[in-house]
């Protein structure tokens, strides 16, 4: 194996390098939304219905990711500046347990 970084192009590192589930579905997902992201939340959350399984991202998490928009607008009405997000757990994300990610199986 070649350890010498400088490559080519990104094809020839997305080769060696790439997550399974992008090589595996690159296809389909980059006819979703979101650079293919869609894809793989719908997928993983249409297989934990199949399988009965406890979807990996909640409604807190929900919430965050729509925050995000409004918080970036208000950061550039005030020239950048940093926006808090809400903690819409109200500190129970502390004791939640730790869902990095989806997992290979979707």
């Amino acid at each position: 194996m070649d350890h010498d970084h400088r490559w080519k192009n990104t094809k020839d590192w997305l080769e060696e390098y790439d997550h399974p589930l992008w090589r595996n579905n690159a296809r389909s997902a980059e006819k979703s939304g979101h650079g293919g992201m869609d894809y793989f939340v719908d997928n993983a959350f249409i297989e934990c219905i199949k399988r009965n399984e406890e979807f990996p991202l909640d409604v807190y998490d929900l919430a965050s990711w729509y925050a995000i928009t409004p918080l970036s607008e208000k950061s550039i009405e005030e020239n950048g500046a940093p926006q808090e997000i809400p903690d819409f757990t109200n500190g129970k994300w502390k004791d939640r347990s730790n869902v990095f990610g989806i997992s290979n199986k979707y």
